[in-house]
C-alpha cells in the first residue's frame, strides 16, 4: 500500500534537481512565472531565496518525495518525469471517486516515456484504478482512457509509443491548427479505445 504521508519520505531532498523551479507554471500572489521559464530567483547553485522562498514553493513535493514505490532514479532530473499528486476535487467527474490522481509532465522527451521503469510503474498504477494524467508541455490526456484494462507492459510501451507524438505535437507553442489537429486525433484515439473496451466488456 502507498503511504502519503509528507513526513514518510522527509530525508529525500531536492539535491541538484530543480524540475519544478523551470517546468511548472506559477500564478501565485508570491510569485508568478509560466511554464517552462526559469523562476526569477533559481541561479547557478539552486534556489536564491531559499531560506524565504514563498509559500507555494515551501509546500511543494514532487511525486518523487511523496510516494514511497518510487526509487530514487525517479527524481525528476534523473527520469525525465515530474509526478505530482492530484486530489479527488482537482480530478475529471469520472475520476472523482479514485482517492488520489497522478499528473505525470514529461520533461525528458520520448526515451523518459518509454524507459521500462516508467511503463511498469505506469501499468501498476493504472491497474490499481489510479488516474494518470499524462503531458508533456501539452494539455493533458488521461492515459487510462488510452489503454486497454489490464494491459500487460508490452502493450502499454506500443500505446505510449504512439501516443507521446501526438502529446508533443499538441503542446503549446506550435501552430494552431497543427495543434487543433494532434487534439482531434488524441479524442478520436480514445473515443476507439472506449467504444473496444465497452465492446469487451
Amino acid at each position: 500500500m502507498i503511504r502519503l504521508d509528507k513526513s514518510l519520505l522527509s530525508g529525500r531532498q531536492c539535491g541538484p534537481c530543480t524540475a519544478c523551479c523551470i517546468d511548472l507554471k506559477i500564478a501565485d500572489p508570491e510569485l508568478k512565472k509560466a511554464a517552462r521559464v526559469p523562476c526569477p530567483h533559481l541561479g547557478a547553485k539552486g534556489c536564491g531565496i531559499y531560506d524565504k522562498r514563498p509559500g507555494v514553493c515551501r509546500e511543494f513535493l514532487c511525486g518523487w518525495r511523496l510516494f514511497d514505490d518510487m526509487t530514487d532514479d525517479w527524481r525528476p532530473d534523473l527520469s525525465g518525469v515530474l509526478v505530482m499528486r492530484r486530489a479527488p476535487s482537482e480530478m475529471p467527474a469520472a475520476w472523482k471517486a479514485a482517492p488520489y490522481g497522478m499528473h505525470m509532465v514529461i520533461l525528458g522527451g520520448e526515451a523518459a516515456v518509454l524507459r521500462p521503469a516508467f511503463i511498469a510503474y505506469a501499468a501498476r498504477t493504472m491497474a490499481r484504478g489510479i488516474p494518470i494524467f499524462l503531458s508533456a508541455a501539452s494539455p493533458y490526456i488521461v492515459l487510462n482512457d488510452h489503454v486497454p484494462p489490464g494491459a500487460d507492459t508490452a502493450v502499454l510501451k506500443t500505446r505510449l509509443a504512439e501516443l507521446y507524438p501526438m502529446l508533443h505535437a499538441a503542446r503549446f507553442g506550435q501552430n494552431l491548427w497543427q495543434r487543433i489537429r494532434f487534439l482531434y486525433r488524441l479524442q478520436i484515439d480514445r473515443g476507439y479505445q472506449k467504444y473496444h473496451m465497452k465492446s469487451a466488456g
